[in-house]
């Protein structure tokens, strides 16, 4: 700053500012005139004085820089300020030569923290086989290693000192799957009872999948529910881990067997099959070649069934697309008639009943009625050894057809579950105000 002596901008010393302390490049101070003193500019002042031992620097009144300096305790003057050109203000740590920087103490109690690239690196496990791609430079734990703890400190008392085992390649005979669970089911003709989705919502999905039931149908032939939110639905019902998602298809389209099988479906069911040749393209549309003609990219269905790593598409193609559920829709008085021949080829896993609309077949048809259907459809299902299913408006429903011999059955619609709880809530509630009438 510019001004005179005096100026309130003066530091202790008294005296004027000179413009430009420090010549251009240079870190040396410029020799004073005649007569001055050399003041040291405010901020290496207070610099100069913090860094000097045992110096009782204080600051100005309140706090404030413009504020005038409070009287100084200063057990020791200040190191005298040299003017030499050659000699800077404050010189820098003494090296010697060929030696780096000086090293810079650490006080405190906390580490260095390590580079990335310093870290051991331990690669992941994941079972080598065909189309699987193996770590970095072979780098996989030996046989004999699995499970010992690489070295580290000892474990505190009480604590394993055994490191976690790899994960197998999962097959289809492990219980704890919902596929698994819900076929072995199925082909012990033990009953297991299901969820209808009609909402279109992930959000349902997941809250009535977590309510124990063996599979939640994902129903796209009468309700708005589009492909993207289909995926996200067989997602939620299949992280809960225990209700198997299924979806029922609108049609017999290549792409909506592709879209619910890709997004990870455990199962489909087909509507409207009336011949056998219907039935032998639905189980093509299934299956990977050579077995049928399915396209190759389920990318997403590995990860309904808790599939991951390098290995989760292989892993998916040889155990477990061969096991998806098959279960074709018979609600006409055609797929009645050519139920018979459709089972004999096999590769079905359960026959469902459409009930109204096979109802509505056998009205238009006016020379049976649909009391015999059911017996027929009853009686082949159960001479071929193939599980029967039936949409059940409620469980009470389920629970009659339970006796009528039927093991697939529907227990409750999302629907029904949301308008009746709401009923049943708001009926309870209206009760208290009878004293008020």
């Amino acid at each position: 700053m510019h001004g005179g002596s005096g100026s309130h901008f003066d530091g202790p010393s008294g005296g004027s500012d000179h413009p430009g302390h420090y010549p251009h490049g240079s870190s040396a101070m410029p020799m004073p005139p005649p007569g001055h003193q050399v003041r040291q500019p405010m901020g290496q002042e207070m610099n100069m004085r913090m860094r000097s031992p045992g110096s009782g620097f204080a600051p100005r009144h309140g706090g404030h820089p413009m504020a005038p300096p409070m009287q100084q305790q200063t057990q020791h003057p200040p190191p005298p300020i040299s003017t030499s050109h050659q000699q800077p203000i404050l010189p820098p740590p003494q090296q010697q030569p060929g030696m780096g920087p000086p090293p810079i103490a650490h006080h405190s109690s906390r580490q260095t923290p390590i580079s990335p690239s310093q870290q051991p690196h331990t690669p992941r496990y994941y079972p080598p086989g065909p189309g699987g791609q193996l770590p970095p430079n072979n780098q996989l734990p030996q046989p004999h290693n699995m499970g010992q703890r690489q070295g580290g400190p000892a474990p505190a008392h009480g604590m394993s000192s055994q490191r976690p085992s790899p994960t197998k390649s999962p097959q289809m005979s492990v219980s704890s799957r919902p596929l698994a669970r819900l076929k072995s089911k199925l082909q012990r003709q033990i009953p297991v009872f299901g969820v209808w989705l009609t909402i279109p919502s992930p959000v349902t999905a997941r809250i009535l999948a977590a309510q124990g039931f063996d599979w939640a149908c994902i129903d796209m032939e009468h309700t708005p529910t589009n492909p993207s939110l289909m995926a996200e639905m067989v997602a939620a019902v299949a992280g809960s881990g225990t209700c198997a998602p299924i979806v029922r298809v609108p049609s017999h389209a290549p792409e909506w067997f592709k879209w619910a099988l890709d997004a990870g479906a455990h199962g489909i069911i087909v509507p409207m099959v009336n011949t056998v040749e219907e039935l032998r393209n639905v189980e093509r549309l299934c299956r990977y070649p050579p077995a049928g003609k399915r396209s190759m990219g389920a990318f997403f269905a590995p990860n309904a069934f808790g599939l991951r790593g390098p290995r989760a598409m292989n892993d998916y193609v040889d155990n477990i697309s061969d096991d998806i559920l098959i279960i074709p829709q018979i609600e006409s008085v055609e797929g009645v008639r050519n139920l018979p021949s459709m089972l004999k080829g096999g590769g079905i896993d359960a026959v469902f009943v459409g009930p109204y609309d096979l109802n509505a077949s056998v009205r238009s048809t006016q020379d049976m009625q649909i009391q015999e259907v059911m017996a027929h459809l009853e009686r082949v299902t159960k001479e071929n050894d193939i599980p029967i299913g039936i949409y059940a408006s409620s469980g009470a429903a389920a629970s009659s057809r339970l006796r009528d011999g039927y093991t697939f059955l529907v227990a409750a619609s999302d629907i029904e579950c949301l308008s009746s709880s709401a009923s049943d809530n708001l009926d309870r509630a209206k009760s208290a105000l009878r004293q008020y009438r």
